[in-house]
């Protein structure tokens, strides 16, 4: 850690993502992850590269987990920030963790009624947020001293010291354990030179943010970051000034790749369709299931997008770019498609550059993509790569080479 580096926290310690259906933690009815004690010891693995590298912070999860043990015990049923298992124990102990343990948001608040089970009439708010899982009984004094003695350095959101001085005067956390946490945020502060050098030059702010060396290098990852799954008959590259019709795409950006955007695609020689994993609102009062994308990842034959690619596919070879904030189900569009490019928040004008073989797609999926939802309610939610064969495993991709 230096003074011109940055404190990196990672997150969320441990078994996050386990969740049944992908519900989030956020969210009461997303609080437990169930694990086997090999499960779990995969979701351990995932942190051994990061905890190599010397991570400044770990953020516990908000899950209850459920399932394994530690040194032979079962896990207590609390939320990770409020676990001594999972913090002192299994990240200090056996990991021999020593940076800053930072807690995520909110775990000391109250989740009252508008937060188990909001409705229209009483939707959750922000005053209503809170994740106190597994100590929903407890008042705030009781649950920072549970986190505290569980091994959280610093709560995060949290600004009022009350409850922890209660805690304090009532005996329920040691001023050796207060001491022991102000040293590792002390240290790291130190590390940082913030005492030494605490006020932003802002002169040298406008230089670095934004400076065309960094938007060069964020280009060029938003280009190669792209994973081509299918090029049939050498689709791509499409040659510059073709006649191309668009859905979901700024007809703008493909006239400044050199493209001629018509409004007919009988009248196109190409069609680019960008579209993005299917999603559902399955809890629309709730603070953050309001936000999130739950619910099926297929394609269906009502979806507006996929009507794009069927009118587009029956006039002229059609590329689709699917944006996957989740694993997508191909399985409706796939025949319907020429070419496939899977993106991760690229931009018009890089998937645009990727269609006119400006530049590579280079990327490789995270992760497999299923066949169906049926095969997808088949596999367990604490496993990868378990289940039915998928369409497309993870690491698929076709490199520059044309190689998988």
């Amino acid at each position: 850690m230096t003074a011109q580096g940055v404190a990196t926290v990672v997150k969320h310690w441990v078994g996050y993502g386990a969740q049944p259906e992908g519900f989030d933690g956020h969210n009461v009815y997303g609080r437990h992850a169930t694990l086997t004690d090999a499960s779990f010891a995969d979701h351990i693995r995932a942190f051994d590269g990061a905890l190599a590298a010397r991570s400044a912070g770990v953020m516990p999860t908000y899950v209850i987990v459920q399932g394994p043990k530690i040194a032979g015990q079962p896990i207590e049923p609390v939320g990770g920030g409020f676990s001594k298992q999972l913090l002192s124990g299994l990240l200090r102990s056996d990991k021999g963790f020593r940076g800053l343990i930072l807690s995520d948001w909110s775990i000391t608040r109250d989740c009252p009624q508008a937060c188990v089970a909001p409705d229209a009439a009483n939707p959750q708010a922000p005053a209503s947020i809170g994740m106190p899982w597994g100590m929903e009984q407890a008042d705030k004094t009781a649950r920072f001293a549970k986190g505290i003695e569980a091994g959280i350095d610093q709560f995060g959101g949290a600004d009022d010291p009350a409850p922890i001085l209660d805690a304090v005067a009532k005996g329920l956390v040691g001023v050796q354990r207060i001491d022991e946490s102000a040293r590792r945020v002390l240290r790291l502060k130190f590390e940082q030179e913030l005492f030494d050098n605490p006020y932003v030059d802002e002169r040298a702010a406008a230089r670095i943010v934004g400076n065309p060396e960094a938007q060069r290098q964020a280009d060029a990852v938003q280009r190669a970051s792209q994973v081509l799954l299918r090029n049939d008959r050498a689709t791509l590259p499409v040659a510059q000034g073709q006649r191309i019709w668009l859905h979901g795409v700024d007809p703008v950006a493909a006239r400044a790749a050199g493209f001629i955007v018509v409004d007919d695609p009988a009248q196109a020689q190409v069609a680019l369709v960008r579209t993005a994993t299917p999603f559902e609102t399955l809890h629309p009062h709730h603070f953050f299931g309001s936000r999130q994308h739950e619910g099926r990842l297929d394609f269906r034959p009502d979806d507006k997008d996929v009507q794009a690619i069927a009118r587009a596919a029956a006039h002229v070879p059609t590329i689709v770019a699917v944006e996957m904030d989740r694993p997508a189900i191909l399985t409706a569009i796939e025949p319907m498609a020429r070419a496939l490019i899977v993106t991760f928040g690229a931009s018009d004008a890089a998937v645009l550059d990727v269609v006119a073989g400006r530049a590579a797609a280079q990327g490789h999926l995270p992760f497999s993509l299923p066949r169906s939802m049926a095969d997808v309610e088949a596999q367990r939610p604490d496993l990868s790569d378990d289940g039915a064969p998928p369409a497309y495993p993870r690491g698929a991709g076709i490199t520059v080479d044309g190689g998988q």
